[in-house]
């Protein structure tokens, strides 16, 4: 028994010192876990920021190409137009105007524009000289959401024509005016236009000829 007695002791005193190593090594790997799972994490969450960042990419190049699109389409068009019409100007907001000063009397006014959510106010003339006989005017447009609002007023400045486009439906309105001589004093000078769009997603098309 006085034999075994040191040996028991021997062995108790080695697992009393190794715990401590055993505690140690699964406490550091534990550490070494959480460390893999935060750097998993962060290479996840930049992976992701990657994606974003390359789809949001594609959203502006596709954006930036059909913007593109609509510049080449309204350049043809006004190439069309300066083909056949005399007098032809486009301004940067889209909108084209155009007369005829060498076929008579006759002019024409011509204003479209597309809209993407916008809010803006444009306003403008028009000249009517006292040949004129007869007044044609046109507006047509569709919006998706919000309004386009589109007035026309005499030169004295009382109101001619003013229509307002929503989402209820799309507008399609013509008038036609035969203008007798005593009546052209009415109509001649400078008419004004005054187009608002408030939040609009749409487009209109207002055309004004005289003759």
């Amino acid at each position: 028994m006085k034999t075994h007695y040191p040996i028991k002791m021997i062995l108790l005193v080695t697992v009393f010192m190794a715990t401590p190593l055993v505690v140690s090594a699964q406490k550091e790997k534990s550490e070494e876990e959480i460390r893999k799972e935060m750097m998993e994490q962060e290479m996840q969450n930049r992976k992701k920021m990657l994606e974003e960042q390359q789809e949001q990419m594609k959203e502006f190049q596709e954006q930036f190409a059909d913007q593109q699109k609509d510049l080449e389409e309204r350049a043809r068009e006004a190439a069309r137009v300066r083909a056949r019409t005399p007098g032809t100007w486009v301004f940067p907001e889209g909108e084209i105007y155009f007369s005829a000063p060498n076929r008579g009397s006759q002019s024409q006014l011509t204003l479209r524009k597309n809209f993407e959510g916008t809010t803006n106010v444009s306003k403008g003339s028009f000249e009517v000289d006292e040949s004129i006989r007869q007044l044609r005017c046109m507006i047509n447009g569709s919006v998706e959401s919000g309004e386009i609002a589109i007035m026309i007023e005499y030169p004295d400045g009382k109101l001619f024509k003013e229509l307002v486009i929503n989402s209820s439906a799309d507008i399609n309105y013509s008038q036609s005016l035969s203008i007798k001589e005593e009546e052209a004093k009415k109509y001649v000078g400078s008419w004004s236009y005054t187009i608002k769009a408030n939040k609009a997603e749409g487009h209109y098309m207002l055309q004004i000829s005289t003759n």
